[in-house]
């Protein structure tokens, strides 16, 4: 007998019913089996991660402080004073900043008889600890990003404008509710704004739709917009990354999430739950606010801050100092060979405020083939042919667009890079080096930490009666640390790009 057949227990062919045959043929199933290795199909693609600056700090503490010397320069008096007097004082405005430590991590578990079963194919703990780390690795880049401690402000009512075509809407009152995300709430689901809305009443016709839109929310990537036929009881509608939306139907039953290129990697979860779907809440915030995250990039371009130096909710403290600016859904356009939006919007308000150029545009995909399409389809844009080794005409199709030049800074090319962690709709310019004299500053960005990425292996007690009971090896791979921008007035957020 043959070592394969060997190797085949007595279980696994009493498994197998066959049939009884004259002669042994290919259906009689004496064959082994032919299984390959263990694949993995999870893609870590973790840009921001990689960039942030990651330190350790040497002291212990609920918060990472840094005090600043804020730009007074609009406030200063006049230098010229004339013979005799005495040059007038500058003016100094000192501020302390907090940034929360919060931990961060995930959990991994494997039995011992799972262990055991996987003996000769692959080793469970290998397997569970390095998928559970790039799960980690996943979240870190999506925090760094997208977490946000404090409360988005809630949507202004969303205006509506009725159309005759375009649906089935018949001549009924239609009530529109709307809540924005976060970068965590959209990547994870832990929830969405205080909700608004507003009604509107079609007098006849079978065949209406409506377009709703509400004001930008800063800090929002993510818009959840609901229905409902009495203002009281709502049902999801879909999930947009911009601020404006098309309803073409009545429901009374939340919808199925949207997918696709639309809203890539929109979590199917909510609140913990999986499968369930967003929910309304016109009297208070409905999780936009987590208080488990530490503020990420995102969170310190939109939040005003407190007396404290504290990240808190736009409109309840002093004024962010990032440029920030909605398109509400328009698209980007290209003349004179430039970005119009990008030029007019972040490269000239950055210029006038900080006197320097970003060090990088940062955005989805879907925004860096937009920009490609716009050049690369301009009767400007210039078509190189390269030829072969046999001198022929080798054409290759498509292209990128690898840097924008930034012209009120002089001609700086600034480059494009792609962000998966950056859901589409928004664009971000970040500076990585403030050219200001005496900044004192190391990292602009950084992730400090009082204990980065480490694995912790809890103790195994018995649990009788329960699966995953028995005797097993639990773990973390777990960091403490705070996401600190030390010059948000050098940054710059494009929202609700259509």
């Amino acid at each position: 007998m043959s070592a394969a057949l060997e190797n085949v227990t007595e279980e696994t062919l009493a498994s197998i019913a066959k049939a009884q045959t004259t002669g042994i043929l290919t259906g009689t199933g004496v064959y082994s089996y032919d299984l390959s290795g263990l694949v993995s199909l999870i893609p870590v693609v973790t840009p921001f991660r990689d960039i942030v600056s990651r330190v350790t700090s040497k002291d212990g503490n609920p918060y990472a402080v840094w005090r600043a010397i804020m730009d007074t320069t609009a406030a200063q008096p006049d230098p010229s004073m004339g013979f005799d007097f005495a040059a007038n004082e500058v003016v100094f405005q000192e501020q302390d900043f907090q940034a929360r430590y919060k931990p961060t991590g995930l959990a991994g578990l494997v039995t011992q008889d799972a262990f055991d079963l996987g003996t000769g194919y692959a080793d469970p703990f290998q397997v569970a600890t390095f998928q559970t780390l790039n799960q980690v690795l996943i979240g870190d880049d999506r925090k760094l990003l997208g977490g946000q401690s404090f409360a988005l402000t809630r949507p202004t009512a969303p205006t509506i404008a009725q159309s005759a075509t375009g649906g089935t809407i018949g001549a009924v009152q239609v009530y529109v509710g709307v809540a924005a995300r976060t970068g965590s709430g959209y990547y994870y689901g832990s929830g969405n704004s205080q909700g608004n809305s507003a009604s509107t009443t079609f007098a006849s016709g079978a065949a209406n739709s409506l377009t709703a839109t509400t004001p930008a929310v800063r800090g929002a990537v993510a818009y959840d917009w609901f229905q409902s036929a009495n203002g009281s009881t709502w049902y999801y509608y879909t999930t947009t990354t911009v601020n404006t939306v098309v309803f073409n139907k009545v429901i009374a039953v939340d919808q199925a999430l949207p997918s696709g290129t639309a809203v890539p990697d929109l979590t199917s979860s909510w609140k913990g739950t999986l499968n369930a779907k967003p929910t309304f809440n016109a009297a208070a915030d409905n999780g936009s606010a987590n208080a488990n995250d530490y503020d990420g990039f995102m969170a310190t371009l939109a939040g005003d801050y407190n007396g404290n130096g504290q990240w808190v909710t736009p409109g309840t403290g002093t004024a962010n100092p990032s440029t920030f600016k909605s398109l509400d859904g328009g698209a980007l356009t290209f003349a004179g060979g430039q970005v119009q939006e990008i030029e007019n919007y972040v490269f000239l308000p950055l210029w006038n405020q900080i006197k320097a150029s970003p060090t990088a545009l940062m955005m989805n995909a879907a925004q860096a083939q937009e920009i490609a399409n716009l050049v690369l389809s301009s009767s400007a844009s210039t078509t190189f042919l390269n030829t072969d080794s046999s001198g022929r005409i080798s054409v290759t199709a498509g292209g990128r667009v690898g840097e924008i030049v930034n012209a009120p800074a002089g001609g700086v090319t600034v480059p494009i890079e792609v962000h998966t962690s950056i859901p589409p709709g928004t664009i971000i310019a970040r500076t990585d080096r403030v050219p200001f004299p005496q900044a004192n500053i190391s990292n602009v960005l950084e992730y400090r930490n009082l204990r980065d990425t480490a694995q912790f292996d809890y103790g195994i007690s018995r649990i009788a009666n329960t699966a995953g009971g028995g005797p097993r090896r639990e773990f973390e791979i777990r960091s403490v640390g705070a996401f600190i921008n030390r010059a948000p007035v050098a940054m710059a957020t494009l929202s609700n790009v259509g």
